[in-house]
């Protein structure tokens, strides 16, 4: 007996950072050649920003005091290193004429100035090949493993919801977290090279200056979690907005027809609404981030000239060593602020990480087996099939057998089990227990995408693609039969009409077939069904939503493809399956009778009562 097993769903609150980068970082490993130019990059550009203020010092003391400077006898080792860099910098901008001085300090700092440049830009085109190649990774998996899902996915969650994860969730990952790390290691190599200037000239001032940012840091950090749990609000209030977007349009027939406009946009509007309320609270605190970054960065700045005019005064600095760290401390204010703002906004990305994550570990319920199908003409068989979703029993002890080229019609009242059939037939969901057998095998343990290739579905609501007529009609095949595609369009009675449009086969449908009426939409379907040359073909109700001639066109598009071939039919209306081999009747999810149509009119039974109803509503 098989069990059909139950979703575990994770909520996003469950996943720490450190689960999150070890979901994310496979997606990151193959770009590793572009860390590497990143990182280098990145390195040589902190290097020229921290060379452009370090060369402040001696530039200041060769055009001010026309001196060459020396090594001090300092017995401090950075005060050394410090002298023996201004003795380098001296060395090379430093001339015999004062002009040729200027010339050099001019040449110097134009390089210094380009070469930053150069790498900042070098650095950026890299991050975003490195960003957009990610996150297009994470996309092209996260559509994968949607599409791989059990029908019970998409039942659980909205379809809008689904759009903005793929949309909105990955393009905030990406901002707020890939391209946030790119920013990050920039801004603190930036800092690590600022920081040891700044210890080269005095250890006292940037143990002061460090300190008093390390405690403005720990403060900013509170906010954090703040900032994640509005994050998480925030993408899921987007969620909410994408949704009745998606299906406002998707539903515009149903919205205009009934007038129903108001509602909508009422709705819609709402739930924007919410979402820049959201967004307000997130920008609060987010604005705190730099009002208490830099009114720390300003304190530390003026304890430093504080302390260091002491220092001064006592001799412990030169002036012009003291100008030097005051004006690296006052570059290192930007990369503070930005790391400190990146640290931030990264609380949104990584609640957008907890959305990607939970779908990425959904796993399927319904898995394939590994048994290849062989037979050209099977025999499927449901031995005592009961199946319950959530609370509600929908099939009980179900059993009955298909046989090659016959044609099985189920009929009952809404909500007795019959559509379930070929959902259970097409192993959309599996039975709580009891088996499927085709040809005596279990479904179970058939290979998945192949024993689905047995069937050809035609459902009520026919779902054409925004493409080519011809293209609706050989679906998923590459490289198209043209003389097919015609051949089983003759057969569900679809060419004549597609010939009469302009542009024949190749004539767009539109936006789910919007172009076409419903009985030339339905016959195209029935085509795509046909094309695949399946052993059995399945039709859910396939006329019911259409008017007495397009059901007449349609129904002898059926009665013309059901020749030589086995078939399952879900029929509300009962004039359409007069005909069939045999017809099974449901009621309240089991069968109540089975027999041909004239031998159950005259057992006097539940379908003699739903072909009376239907009589005496006809006439």
């Amino acid at each position: 007996m098989y069990l059909r097993q139950t979703a575990i769903v994770s909520q996003p609150s469950d996943y720490t950072v450190r689960q999150l980068v070890k979901k994310i970082f496979p997606f990151v490993k193959p770009f590793w050649k572009l860390i590497v130019f990143s990182t280098i990059a990145n390195l040589l550009f902190s290097g020229a920003n921290a060379l452009v203020l370090a060369i402040v010092e001696p530039v200041f003391r060769t055009l001010f005091d026309g001196t060459t400077p020396t090594i001090a006898a300092n017995p401090i080792v950075s005060a050394g290193l410090k002298a023996q860099f201004d003795g380098v910098v001296s060395s090379i901008i430093v001339a015999q004429d004062y002009y040729d001085s200027i010339r050099n300090i001019s040449i110097v700092i134009f390089v210094l100035f380009v070469i930053r440049g150069m790498m900042k830009y070098l650095g950026n085109i890299i991050s975003t090949r490195l960003e957009e190649g990610i996150m297009k990774r994470i996309r092209d998996t996260l559509f994968t493993h949607v599409t791989e899902q059990s029908i019970d996915f998409f039942s659980r969650r909205k379809s809008g919801d689904i759009i903005s994860l793929l949309t909105n969730d990955v393009g905030v990952l990406n901002h707020a977290t890939v391209n946030s790390v790119t920013t990050l290691w920039r801004e603190a190599s930036t800092l690590v090279i600022f920081v040891v200037l700044l210890l080269l000239i005095s250890v006292k001032l940037t143990v002061i200056s460090v300190g008093i940012a390390l405690a403005g840091m720990i403060l900013i950090r509170s906010f954090t979690r703040m900032l994640r749990t509005y994050g998480s609000r925030l993408q899921a209030a987007q969620a909410d907005y994408t949704s009745t977007l998606q299906e406002t349009i998707l539903g515009i027939r149903v919205v205009k027809g009934m007038g129903v406009e108001p509602h909508v946009v009422k709705r819609f509007t709402s739930q924007t609404a919410s979402y820049v309320q959201r967004a307000l609270r997130n920008t609060r605190v987010m604005g705190l981030i730099p009002v208490v970054n830099d009114s720390f960065g300003i304190l530390a700045l003026v304890c430093v000239f504080y302390v260091g005019g002491v220092e001064r005064a006592n001799g412990a600095i030169t002036p012009s060593n003291l100008v030097t760290f005051l004006f690296v401390l006052f570059g290192l204010m930007q990369p503070i602020g930005v790391i400190a703002n990146t640290l931030a906004q990264m609380q949104r990305g990584i609640a957008a990480g907890a959305n990607v994550a939970v779908v990425l570990d959904e796993q399927p319920l319904i898995i394939s087996g590994e048994r290849s199908v062989e037979p050209l003409a099977p025999q499927i068989s449901m031995r005592n099939v009961s199946f319950t979703y959530g609370a509600h029993d929908v099939l009980s002890d179900v059993s009955f057998t298909i046989h090659k080229g016959e044609t099985v019609a189920l009929v009952g009242s809404s909500g007795s089990g019959k559509s379930t059939i070929l959902d259970l037939l097409l192993r959309f969901y599996d039975p709580q227990s009891g088996h499927i057998e085709l040809d005596g095998v279990d479904v179970r343990t058939l290979d998945l995408q192949s024993y689905r290739h047995l069937f050809g579905v035609v459902s009520q609501e026919t779902i054409l693609f925004n493409d080519s007529v011809s293209n609706n009609i050989s679906l998923g095949d590459e490289n198209a039969d043209e003389a097919r595609v015609k051949r089983v369009a003759t057969i569900a009675h679809a060419h004549e009409f597609i010939s009469s449009m302009k542009s024949g086969y190749e004539t767009e449908v539109g936006d789910r077939g919007m172009r076409l009426s419903g009985g030339q939409r339905q016959r195209i379907a029935i085509a795509r069904a046909l094309y695949r040359e399946p052993q059995i073909l399945l039709f859910d109700e396939a006329t019911s939503a259409l008017d007495t001639e397009s059901e007449r066109m349609v129904q002898e598009a059926i009665d013309d493809v059901l020749t030589n071939r086995t078939a399952v039919i879900v029929a509300h209306r009962l004039s359409t399956i007069v005909n069939a081999d045999r017809i099974i009747v449901f009621d309240k999810g089991k069968i109540a009778e089975e027999g041909t149509h004239a031998q159950l009119l005259a057992h006097g039974g539940v379908y003699a009562r739903l072909h009376s109803l239907q009589f005496a509503s006809a006439t």
